[in-house]
């Protein structure tokens, strides 16, 4: 045998050799680092969050699909399936996921980020005293209940806080692409923060304030912009007649002609007011996909509600 075949058969084994060497762990956290970061988030407003966050490292799913009531939502078969091989799991917080137990059991080695964390909670146990969330039912229709609104997204200044929350999970599970996710979070953060000083200047020159909503989702939106939200729906429950009249005497009384619907809502209610008041309806998406844009929309409709 040649002294260049016996070289090449040393190399071929030394080669063999190597690869033995490597540990089962070693080639688990080699095709772990190639697939990056399985993230499932709960809505598709905390999907795009991190989506801008994590950009290509992170692979990202939802949850409550979109044109699904989350309030209502129940997690299938299927998407329990997404969560057990999750990286890390992003819930709203403040009380949106009912089903978070079920979450949990499917996986409890994933790390839960709550978006919440940090947020200034509107909780009332009539949100009539708030300032920024009147209540109809202080007429005594219905009974008081402490709760705490859920839609913090809805909000710019609250939307900067779960980016910041999610960014921190992603370094947490992900520390050798810090400086990755740092830096999407610092360009989204300009751009959340250029949207809440376009959206402030656009109602700081507004002498009006109320603007009435079907469902109360906009609760925090008003306390950015100090709005005040009259709401028709309390706890999911339709209004009786009664009801409904004391809505359409305050909208009089305050001049409001417009009834913003969430797209998730039945709209018959914010009908029969509209007819009432010879008024209109407008829907309004709280679960987009594209924040900023639709949150700029939001505001244009709001603020044209205003001028009437």
């Amino acid at each position: 045998m040649s002294l260049r075949c016996i070289f090449l058969l040393a190399l071929a084994l030394s080669a063999s050799f190597l690869c033995g060497c490597i540990s089962s762990d070693e080639l688990a956290s080699s095709k772990e680092t190639d697939r990056g970061v399985s993230l499932v988030a709960s809505t598709v407003p905390l999907g795009h969050f991190s989506k801008m966050v994590g950009g290509d490292r992170v692979q990202v799913d939802v949850l409550v699909p979109p044109g699904t009531n989350p309030h209502t939502f129940e997690p299938s078969p299927s998407k329990l399936v997404k969560v057990e091989n999750a990286d890390i799991y992003v819930k709203n917080g403040a009380g949106l996921e009912i089903w978070m137990d079920r979450i949990m059991r499917a996986n409890e080695d994933m790390l839960v980020v709550d978006s919440s964390s940090g947020v200034d909670l509107i909780e009332s146990t009539d949100a009539g005293d708030h300032d920024h969330d009147v209540n109809l039912g202080d007429h005594g229709v219905h009974e008081d209940i402490l709760t705490a609104d859920p839609h913090i997204w809805l909000s710019p200044q609250n939307a900067m806080i779960i980016v910041d929350n999610i960014c921190d999970g992603l370094i947490e599970v992900d520390p050798e692409n810090a400086d990755i996710y740092r830096k999407n979070r610092d360009d989204y953060l300009d751009e959340l923060a250029e949207l809440d000083r376009d959206l402030n200047s656009t109602f700081s020159e507004m002498d009006r304030k109320e603007f009435i909503v079907l469902h109360p989702s906009w609760g925090y939106f008003a306390r950015d912009y100090g709005l005040v939200q009259v709401a028709i729906l309390e706890e999911e429950k339709e209004p009786g007649p009664r009801y409904l009249a004391e809505i359409v005497e305050v909208a009089r009384e305050k001049n409001l002609t417009t009834i913003f619907v969430d797209k998730n809502f039945n709209p018959k209610s914010a009908e029969i007011i509209a007819e009432e008041i010879d008024g209109r309806v407008v829907p309004l998406d709280p679960l987009a996909e594209d924040y900023a844009a639709n949150m700029r929309h939001v505001g244009q409709e709001i603020a044209e509600s205003l001028k009437g």
